[in-house]
C-alpha cells in the first residue's frame, strides 16, 4: 500500500503544480468539447476522495457540504451561483491530501468494509477502504489527464 500512497501524493502534487501559475480566468474557462473547467476538476478529485474514502465508512468529510455540492459527480460549473473560492479549492487539494496520509498512517482505514458497495463507471465494484484508495488513484490520474488537456486548450 505504500506505493499506492506515493502515487496518491504525487498525483495531487502534480495537479497542484500544473495549476499553480494559472490565473482565475484560466481556471474557470470551459474549453470547447469539455463539460467542466480546471477548477471543477481540482475540486472534484478532492470531493470524490472524501466521499469514497471517508463518508463511505461513516466518517465526516474534511470539506464542507457546499464544497461537495459544487464538485460532486454530475455537478457542473454551469450550476454554480458564483464561482467557488479558488484559494479554498487549492488549499483543499493539499490539506485533504495531508490529512488522508496522516489518517492512513494512524490506521484509520485498516480492514474497513464500506457501508455500501460502489459500482464504478470503470466497471469495477469497490467494497473496502483499500479498494477505495486504489480506485481513487485511478480516478485522480484520469482527472490529471483532463486538466492537462484543458491547459493545452486555454
Amino acid at each position: 500500500m505504500d506505493y499506492s500512497l506515493t502515487i496518491f501524493r504525487q498525483t495531487r502534487q502534480n495537479i497542484f503544480d500544473l495549476t499553480r501559475q494559472l490565473n482565475d480566468n484560466q481556471l474557470l474557462k470551459i474549453p470547447q468539447n469539455h463539460r467542466n473547467n480546471i477548477l471543477w476538476n481540482m475540486g472534484h478529485v478532492v470531493t470524490i476522495q472524501q466521499l469514497l474514502v471517508y463518508r463511505s465508512i461513516g466518517l465526516d468529510t474534511n470539506v464542507p457540504e457546499d464544497f461537495i455540492k459544487n464538485f460532486k459527480k454530475d455537478s457542473s460549473p454551469q450550476n454554480w451561483e458564483s464561482p467557488p473560492d479558488i484559494q479554498e479549492v487549492r488549499n483543499a487539494l493539499i490539506d485533504t491530501s495531508k490529512k488522508f496520509l496522516s489518517d492512513f498512517k494512524n490506521g484509520l482505514f485498516e480492514n474497513t468494509i464500506l457501508q455500501m458497495k460502489f459500482k464504478m463507471i470503470f466497471g469495477v465494484t469497490v467494497t473496502t477502504s483499500s479498494e477505495a484508495i486504489l480506485f481513487n488513484n485511478t480516478h485522480e490520474a484520469m482527472h490529471l489527464g483532463i486538466i492537462m488537456s484543458i491547459i493545452k486548450q486555454i
